[in-house]
C-alpha cells in the first residue's frame, strides 16, 4: 500500500444525537500511522512522515499485536495521567527525547490507542464504510501487550458523550459518520466538538521575562491566512521552570531581526522574533474581536504539525468562537 496521509475532522461547536454517527474520546497525544509487514516490520510514522520509532521504544511489542499482515493502522501515542486520561502536557517529556533512556522511558509510559484501519492482509480498505474498517480492526487485534488499546465508541448520544468529556476533564470528542471512507485530508464525514477552546499557533518571537522568570516572558503567537502570519497574541502561563529552558533552547537558533508577522499585527514593543517554525499548542477562554485570544495557557510544542498548516480553527456549523458554553443547534454537516 502506497504512503497515506491521515484523516482529519473539521471542528463543530455543537454536540448532537445522530443514530448514523459514532462518538469518541478527542485523545490527546501524538497521531500516528503504523505499518506492519508480512514478516512482522514496522514502521511508525507521525501525520507529517517523521520516524517515532526511536522516540517510543516500548511500543515495539505491537509487531506482534495483529493479526491479517500486512497492516496499516491509525491511532494516537498518549501518555495517561493518574485518572486515566490522556495527557499531551505529560507527554512532552518524551515528546523531544529522540532516543530515552530506561528511567526516562518508565518515568512516562506511553500507549497506542487505535481507531482505524487503512490495509488490512495486504488489501487497501480505506473505500470500506467507516463500521467495517472498525469491525475489522477490532478482529485483527491478537495481543494488547499492555500497550495497545482499541478506542472505543457510542452510538448515536452525542450529547451525552460530550457532557461526559466535559465531566471527566476530557479535550472533547470525535463525531465520525458510519459510512465515512478514509480520505487522507480533512473532512466534514468527521466532526470535532471541543470542551475547550484549544489549537495550535506558530510562534513568531517572545518577550523579556520579569522578576525572578527566567528565560522569557511570553511567546508571541500568531496562525496563517491569506495575507501571511497574523498576530495572535501571547503566552505567558503554563509553563514548568523545564519548559522554559527547553523552549528556549529551540528557540535561540531561530533569532531574528525582522518580525515574521504580517505589517498590520501589533506586537509588544520588546519583542525578539524568530523564524516561524516552531508550533504551540495553547488553551484560552475564547478569541477576541480584534482577533486575539483570552486568557492562553501553554500546553506543549508540537513536533508534528507543520507551521505552514496553522489556520485559525473556526467552527463550521455556525456556532460562536467566543462563547463556548452558549451551546446551539448543530448543523453536522450530514
Amino acid at each position: 500500500m502506497q504512503p497515506h496521509g491521515v484523516m482529519l475532522a473539521t471542528l463543530v461547536g455543537e454536540p448532537f444525537d445522530d443514530p448514523e454517527w459514532i462518538f469518541e474520546t478527542k485523545w490527546d497525544g501524538v497521531r500516528a500511522l503504523c505499518h506492519i509487514d508480512a514478516r512482522g516490520g514496522m514502521t511508525l510514522r507521525s501525520r507529517t512522515g517523521g520516524d517515532l520509532k526511536p522516540a517510543f521504544p516500548e511500543l515495539a511489542p505491537l509487531r506482534r499485536a495483529f493479526s491479517g499482515l500486512p497492516l496499516t493502522v491509525d491511532g494516537e501515542i498518549v501518555a495517561l495521567d493518574e485518572h486515566g486520561r490522556s495527557s499531551f502536557q505529560r507527554l512532552q517529556a518524551r515528546i523531544n527525547r529522540a532516543r530515552p533512556d530506561a528511567a526516562e522511558v518508565a518515568a512516562v509510559p506511553v500507549h497506542f490507542v487505535v481507531f482505524d484501519l487503512l490495509e488490512h492482509a495486504g488489501r487497501d480498505v480505506t473505500a470500506l464504510p467507516l463500521e467495517r474498517r472498525r469491525q475489522l480492526l477490532q478482529a485483527a487485534i491478537v495481543a494488547r501487550d499492555g500497550v495497545l488499546a482499541f478506542s472505543r465508541d457510542v452510538r448515536g448520544t452525542g450529547k451525552a458523550a460530550f457532557a461526559a468529556a466535559e465531566r471527566a476533564g476530557l479535550e472533547g470528542i470525535v463525531a465520525k459518520h458510519l459510512g465515512s471512507h478514509y480520505v487522507g485530508k480533512r473532512s466534514r464525514q468527521w466532526l470535532k466538538i471541543k470542551v475547550q477552546l484549544r489549537q495550535e499557533f506558530v510562534i513568531g518571537g517572545w518577550t523579556q521575562p520579569r522578576g525572578s522568570r527566567e528565560h522569557f516572558g511570553a511567546l508571541l503567537l500568531g496562525t496563517y491566512d491569506g495575507a501571511g502570519l497574523r498576530y495572535a497574541g501571547s503566552v505567558g502561563t503554563g509553563f514548568a521552570a523545564r519548559d522554559l529552558h527547553e523552549v528556549m533552547l529551540r528557540l535561540a537558533p531561530l533569532k531574528q531581526q525582522r518580525s515574521p508577522f504580517i505589517a498590520s499585527s501589533a506586537t509588544p514593543a520588546n519583542a525578539h522574533f524568530v523564524k516561524p517554525t516552531l508550533v504551540a499548542e495553547v488553551k484560552f477562554a475564547e478569541w477576541t474581536r480584534d482577533g486575539s485570544i483570552r486568557q492562553p495557557v501553554f500546553i506543549g510544542l508540537r513536533a508534528d504539525k507543520r507551521a505552514r498548516d496553522v489556520v485559525r480553527e473556526r467552527p463550521q456549523d455556525g456556532s460562536s468562537e467566543s462563547a463556548p458554553s452558549s451551546r446551539r443547534a448543530p448543523r453536522a454537516g450530514r
